[in-house]
């Protein structure tokens, strides 16, 4: 019942929840008591609907922009106008907020019971610093410096406003049923090799708060997006469709691999220009007063992450099992300190879990792979995650608070101004589009990128809504109607509780004491792609090979049982879904084409992986689709040029697609992958030639045109941009602003691969 209200939303929270929860409890005496013994000490959630009967039915906030429906508009019965419903909700909530955060301070030690800090002030003292981010009023500020220096040990800081401006987004999620969503953009260390996905901080900050949310009648998401060995450029360039439109709260954990301004801000404008103008916190740490110049010239909700560095220490084996848990070697003393380090300390983790119905085709490693040395382990996650989780709690008790001081004098519902956002949104969005910064610095990409939110469609996993954001989901079938498809998982159904990740018995678990229940999937529909070619010679080819990981990669905590069950997998229960696919095709693949919707401002842009060439990468260039096309004359033997299982099919997809730990372990994929014997300039033939054709229309690049518009800004990402017309008009088009895009390449046999991983336009 609470996941239908979910999805019809902007309806009463219903009371069958408690009714439910009874139901479960008396299928488990055990369970009984467990509960039981948690309402006794920390309290539940008591709130019910006396009048769910009446409440209006559907969704009456769908019709207006962002939900933001008038206060007029509400229909008289709905839970918004009830003074009584009101009351009772906002005394629930403010107790269940302070449920959860007093359950974090217990589980680092220093709750209002069983503190491990004696001396009473000194436990206020570190309860106070532990997990606190300052607020600043950022429009009376010139220099982060002056400021930053004060904080040394806390958990970062955020401008006054943008902390006003996420109290209204969380006042109107509750008021209009919405979703609330986290995503993170980052590097290994943030995407938690070493670890389980579970165990990274972006899904810790979903596992407390979305059972949390799930009681406001509030859909929450934390979606992961971080890459070994890259930075965000790539990300940034789509942030709309790859981190999500809907991002409420936008992380950039990347300052380890981009150390420069202008990829900072490229990321924090795309995420800016996202359908919800984000709160963005970045972990930025170089010298400069970048989140200033975001709030001031692009009206950014923005702050700065810093880390709480003052835990108490452990000091000896003997001394750690005194600790809670969490606090076990999360910091030791210099003389013990190699104790931190030990794998055995830092990390938990688990491969396999026998079972009687699954048989691993791939040996299981032990652990999962990761363990660098600069890679945080479980509980340095947790901590980061609680930092943020705090955050989002301490202005989920402001916007609580308010909306209960408020309405106490003015009456229901409450009033526009707290909760509306789309001005909010406006305002920020105007602003990104006209303001300076570095992002506009730069050369090597088209001025405008900077300012105007691009579509995109990418084989890179995890990426939000999996089967509508690939490059498969806009590609023409071939003319038997075939589509490119990834490999089926190597078996159905969850996976089996893994004994590793859950807590030592009697440990404080505030996912527990807030609620021990998940959140129903989202479904996605599929898109028609069965339309014809605007010009008769251009015909989908028949041999494009994905290459990426199957299962649903969404970077949620839904994408850990499936994402990656292949059986070339040597760690099925590590969830990770970060991987660096591509469409690949060759001289005999064909034309790839694409189909573009809503092509307004005349920017076509592709990632593309130029390394795969046999003389770089061996046999990781090839194409298995067209195996033997280049032997006897065997162009057009479809059918019969090791298909789809052939051995030499399955072996090659094994190492294309494989980025196993053991390279993802230094955060040098690529590197790792490349056996660089040669330049690409030196390994590509000289017949080369690559065509593009934009709505019928054909653009040949030879090899030196081709490497000369090679934008490559980051490490291994490499842009081209096809088309970047200021004057672009669509309105002579058949398809109104949809594009047909055709690509292929010529006279290079198999030898070199177009790879391409991502597709950009607007």
């Amino acid at each position: 019942m609470l996941s239908r209200h979910l999805t019809l939303a902007c309806i009463a929270i219903v009371s069958t929840y408690v009714a439910a929860a009874t139901t479960e409890r008396s299928l488990d005496h055990r369970f009984i008591s467990e509960e039981d013994a948690l309402t006794e000490k920390w309290g539940k959630w008591k709130f019910y609907d006396g009048s769910e009967e009446v409440r209006p039915a559907g969704d009456y906030c769908a019709a207006y922009p962002n939900r933001d429906i008038p206060g007029d508009d509400f229909p008289a019965e709905a839970w918004q106008q009830d003074a009584v419903y009101v009351n009772h909700f906002l005394h629930e909530a403010l107790q269940l907020v302070e449920r959860a955060k007093e359950a974090i301070y217990t589980e680092y030690g220093v709750g209002k019971e069983g503190s491990i800090i004696e001396d009473e002030a000194e436990r206020k003292k570190i309860r106070k610093d532990m997990f606190h981010v300052e607020i600043i009023d950022c429009d009376n500020e010139t220099d982060e410096k002056t400021f930053l220096d004060k904080m040394v040990g806390m958990g970062g800081w955020i401008c006054k406003n943008s902390f006003h401006g996420l109290v209204k987004r969380l006042t109107h999620a509750i008021m209009t049923n919405d979703s609330f969503n986290v995503a993170m953009g980052g590097h290994s260390a943030a995407a938690g090799h070493g670890n389980h996905l579970v165990q990274s901080y972006t899904i810790q900050i979903g596992a407390v708060l979305a059972p949390l949310f799930e009681k406001l009648g509030v859909k929450f998401t934390a979606r992961n997006v971080g890459y070994g060995g890259l930075g965000t450029g790539q990300t940034a360039l789509g942030a709309r469709d790859i981190l999500g439109p809907e991002t409420d709260f936008l992380i950039w954990d990347s300052g380890m691999t981009e150390r420069d301004i202008f990829s900072l801000d490229l990321f924090v404008r795309h995420g800016l220009l996202m359908d919800r103008a984000p709160v963005i916190i970045s972990d930025y740490h170089h010298k400069g007063s970048y989140h200033l110049h975001a709030h001031k010239h692009y009206h950014a909700d923005i702050g700065r992450r810093g880390r709480f560095t003052l835990f108490p220490e452990t000091t000896s084996d003997e001394q750690a099992e005194s600790l809670p848990w969490a606090l076990q070697y999360l910091q030791c003393s210099l003389d013990f300190n190699s104790a931190c380090r030990d794998p055995y300390n830092k990390y938990r983790t688990q491969c396999w879990v026998e079972r009687d119905d699954v048989t691993p085709v791939t040996k299981q490693q032990t652990v999962v792979g990761g363990r660098a040395s600069w890679h945080p382990g479980f509980r340095s996650h947790q901590a980061d995650a609680r930092t943020y989780t705090m955050i989002i709690l301490s202005a989920l008790d402001i916007a609580l608070s308010e909306w209960s001081d408020v309405t106490i004098t003015e009456g229901h519902p409450l009033r526009d101004e707290y909760w509306h956002v789309t001005d909010h949104y406006k305002r920020i969005h105007d602003a990104v589009k006209d303001a300076p910064g570095p992002c506009l610095d730069q050369d090597f990409l088209p001025k405008r990128v900077c300012n105007v939110a691009l579509n995109a469609r990418t084989e890179f996993t995890p990426r939000a809504n999996p089967d509508q954001t690939s490059i498969r989901s806009i590609a023409r079938p071939d003319p038997d109607g075939k589509k490119m498809e990834l490999q089926k998982l190597a078996y159905e159904g969850k996976n089996v509780p893994n004994p590793i990740l859950q807590l030592p018995d009697g440990k404080i678990d505030v996912k527990s004491i807030v609620s021990n229940r998940k959140l129903s999937e989202f479904q996605y529909s599929e898109q028609d792609l069965n339309r014809k070619s605007v010009s008769s010679d251009i015909v989908p080819g028949s041999y494009w090979y994905a290459n990426g990981w199957n299962g649903f990669c969404d970077g949620t905590v839904d994408s850990s049982d499936t994402c990656r069950r292949e059986d070339s997998n040597p760690c099925l229960l590590s969830g990770h879904n970060d991987n660096r696919s591509g469409v690949m095709g060759d001289e005999y693949s064909g034309w790839l084409v694409l189909d573009l919707k809503d092509v307004k401002e005349g920017l076509i842009m592709l990632k593309i992986h130029t390394w795969k060439n046999a003389k770089i990468v061996g046999n990781q260039a090839y194409n298995p689709l067209t195996e033997g096309m280049d032997v006897d004359g065997n162009r057009n033997l479809r059918g019969n040029i090791g298909g789809e299982n052939s051995s030499y099919h399955r072996e090659l997809h094994e190492k294309l697609v494989d980025t196993s730990y053991s390279y993802i372990d230094k955060d040098t994929q690529d590197a790792d992958i490349r056996e660089l014997k040669a330049t690409i300039e030196e390994a590509m033939p000289e017949s080369f030639k690559f065509d593009f054709a934009i709505n019928g229309k054909v653009t040949t690049w030879d090899k030196e045109k081709f490497l000369s518009e090679n934008k490559h800004f980051q490490r291994v990402v490499e842009v081209f941009v096809l088309l970047d017309d200021d004057n672009w008009d669509s309105s002579d088009l058949k398809n109104g602003n949809d594009v047909e895009l055709a690509l292929r390449v010529r006279g290079t046999g198999r030898i070199q691969t177009l790879d391409v991983t991502h597709v950009y336009w607007a």
